[in-house]
């Protein structure tokens, strides 16, 4: 009796088949190479098998094991089967030796095989399984044993128990082997792993088949062959106890099923889980694209409010410098100079508006920049006041400015400073009445410098004092406000003073009442010296001529913008000569050879970043370090630094006053600078920004 064991093949299916379709070739071959060898090892047993010794016992042994190989119980979990037949096959190595036993294996194969499936090649392959482990438990048993027929006669009962051991333990790992290898290519697993899982525990049974032919063949030798009747009971008794054990096997088989229920249920809550941290992940993979989506829309504003600025700042390049020369003439008609005045005055209120716009862009994203340094607050203030001291003239508003005569240093920016100054003060006459007044005082701490504005002027409510440094926030939201900008100043000056480590606060009493602003900024340990001060006061001698023998060459493809720009230079002297096209401005550079280059950076086909690297390409003689100025409506941080890295030694902001274009020309002329392989680094360099109407040094 032995379990699986060779006939144990798919019950219901074709286990070679399956076999073939988990993995082609290899199951081929190896399905193959068991049927070839199998049955040569059958063909070989029955040509050395003495027939002339066989008789009617022998031919009883074969009836036998074609009936009991029919009595068979399967193996649970796997498509094997236990079978009657094992004893009377181990019987036969005993009584006939082995060509006779793989004989008789091929019958039991081949009539147990019959129940199951009808196709050729599983019979064959059955037969062959039991033929193959047979023929090596009957080698081994001759190698270690002796004659396989003398082992019961023998009267060594050592020698007798160790061959049915032997026999016992070689049929079982060869059969067991043989099947696992060609079950672990039916369920996928490894041969170790099937073998352990399936067919391990059925040792047992291959012991007490084994043990049976034992005494069976010791009985048939001292009583007569058929004595092996007397052996049914010891047959089925074997039969019945494995019959018992089977039923407790399909019972942990039930809890076994049920464990893994409960397993497939606990891995149901672990997906589950898993699927809930994929989501989580999803989100946060969305909220990462949301983010990166959100940053590109800042970008892209960014550069919005770029182009912006350019088209606007381009016309009105045109217009603010053709009004500065209206402005300048005597015209018998009061008409026309209000007219120029008018122009002059609404062009610099729009540029304000563009400048506001990009300061605020800068803020936001955090690309302002500060250029630090120790200075005294006191001249700042003087300087923001002189600007602003005609427009509150001509309201009649009295101006008034106190300050000690100490002198206290602070840390910061001097046009950054002059600006939050100015706003604060421009917003004053704003809303200040015809003869109204307006107090500045400056007063020094232990650690601080304070600044305060105060007017009797219009105040402000105590429901919008909260929100008065807020961008775009407005008291007055209708469409009959008395004041039409875009309410950025206040926040501007919040982020500047902040950005200087200070503090800055409103105060009313309410509507009409007038308003207090107050700023205050540490103090730094630096003491300066007080002619400092003076410095914007000294008078200087003006050259009327300043850009006499300078050669410039414009390049713009804006009519009125060259146009402009060549009548400010030629009137100070200058030779002028312009081009609307970089292609253009080549070709001229090396016949004319200007003293300096001032270039538009937007223009059609070529911009001026593409130019200005051809010119620092060309060796010095052809103009290759010709002093250049990028003259360009592109007017961000961002820009001012691509220009100079791209070979410019200044960046100017349109539009721009007659003045500071003259002045600028004339520090470029005479700018020394070292040309390196890659970009122009100016060796001394002081760049000046026309922002507008405000001149920035840096």
């Amino acid at each position: 009796m032995y379990a699986k064991r060779l006939t144990l093949d798919d019950l219901y299916q074709d286990s070679f088949s399956r076999i073939v379709e988990t993995n082609p070739q290899f199951a081929r071959r190896y399905m193959w190479s068991v049927v070839v060898a199998g049955w040569v090892m059958i063909l070989f047993a029955a040509s050395r098998l003495p027939w002339s010794q066989l008789n009617l016992r022998f031919l009883v042994l074969a009836v036998m094991v074609a009936i009991s190989s029919q009595a068979a119980v399967r193996i649970p979990r796997v498509t094997g089967r236990v079978t009657l037949g094992d004893t009377f096959l181990f019987l036969t190595i005993l009584l006939y030796g082995g060509e006779a036993a793989v004989l008789m294996s091929a019958l039991e194969g081949v009539c147990a095989t019959l129940q199951i499936s009808r196709k050729p090649r599983t019979i064959l392959l059955n037969a062959a399984v039991l033929a193959i482990s047979t023929s090596f438990t009957a080698t081994v048993l001759r190698v270690f044993f002796g004659s396989t027929t003398e082992i019961v006669t023998t009267a060594n009962s050592a020698n007798f128990l160790g061959a049915i051991c032997a026999m016992a333990l070689v049929q079982y790992f060869t059969n067991t082997s043989l099947i696992a290898v060609e079950k672990s290519y039916k369920i996928n697993e490894s041969v170790w792993q099937t073998w352990k899982k399936y067919y391990l525990w059925t040792s047992i049974t291959c012991f007490a088949g084994a043990s049976a032919a034992g005494i069976i063949a010791h009985l048939i030798h001292v009583y007569g062959f058929y004595a092996v009747l007397a052996t049914v009971p010891i047959v089925a008794i074997i039969y019945f106890t494995y019959d018992i054990y089977l039923k407790n096997l399909q019972a942990s088989e039930a809890q076994a099923v049920l464990a893994e229920r409960h397993v497939e249920e606990l891995s149901k809550y672990v997906a589950d889980l898993r699927r809930s941290e994929e989501q989580r992940g999803q989100l946060l993979l969305r909220e990462q694209q949301a983010r990166a989506e959100a940053e590109a829309a800042n970008r892209m504003k960014d550069e919005f409010l770029a182009t912006l600025s350019h088209e606007l700042r381009t016309p009105l390049t045109a217009l603010y410098g053709w009004a500065c020369l209206l402005s300048e003439t005597t015209f018998a008609d009061d008409v026309a100079t209000k007219a120029a005045e008018a122009i002059q005055r609404n062009a610099r209120v729009q540029t304000q508006l563009i400048d506001d716009l990009l300061d605020v862009s800068r803020i936001i994203s955090g690309k302002l920049h500060l250029d630090v340094r120790p200075m005294d607050l006191s001249s700042v203030t003087e300087a923001a006041i002189s600007v602003v001291r005609p427009a509150a003239e001509a309201k009649s508003i009295r101006l008034t400015y106190t300050h000690p005569k100490v002198v206290r240093a602070i840390s910061g920016d001097f046009a950054r400073l002059q600006q939050v100054i100015w706003n604060l003060l421009s917003n004053a006459v704003k809303f200040t009445p015809e003869g109204g007044r307006i107090e500045v005082r400056l007063n020094y701490s232990d650690t601080h410098a304070q600044l305060t504005v105060t007017d009797n002027g219009k105040g402000i409510s105590k429901d919008f004092l909260p929100h008065v440094f807020d961008r775009f926030r407005q008291a007055e939201s209708s469409s009959t406000r008395r004041c039409g900008r875009l309410w950025l100043g206040l926040a501007i000056v919040r982020h500047l003073v902040e950005l200087h480590g200070g503090t800055v606060n409103a105060d009313s009493e309410g509507v009409n009442l007038g308003a207090t602003f107050t700023t205050s900024f540490p103090l730094i340990a630096t003491r300066l010296e007080s002619e400092s001060l003076n410095h914007s006061s000294e008078h200087t001698s003006v050259d009327l001529l300043p850009l006499a023998g300078l050669r410039v060459l414009v390049v713009d493809d804006e009519m009125d913008a060259r146009q402009l720009v060549s009548h400010f230079i030629t009137r100070s002297g200058a030779e002028v000569q312009t081009c609307e096209s970089s292609r253009e401005a080549l070709e001229l550079l090396e016949q004319w050879r200007p003293d300096v280059l001032l270039s538009d950076i937007g223009m059609p086909g070529e911009d001026g970043y593409s130019f200005i690297n051809k010119v620092r390409a060309l060796p010095a003689e052809r103009g290759g370090r010709t002093p250049a100025a990028a003259f360009t409506a592109y007017a961000r941080e961002e820009d001012r630094d691509r220009a100079l890295a791209a070979g410019y030694q200044m960046h100017i902001a349109k539009p721009v006053s007659s003045e500071d274009l003259v002045s600028t020309l004339a520090q470029l002329a005479a700018t020394s600078f070292e040309i390196s392989s890659s970009c122009v680094r100016p060796s001394s360099l002081v760049v000046t920004e026309g922002a507008g109407f405000r001149t920035h040094q840096s």
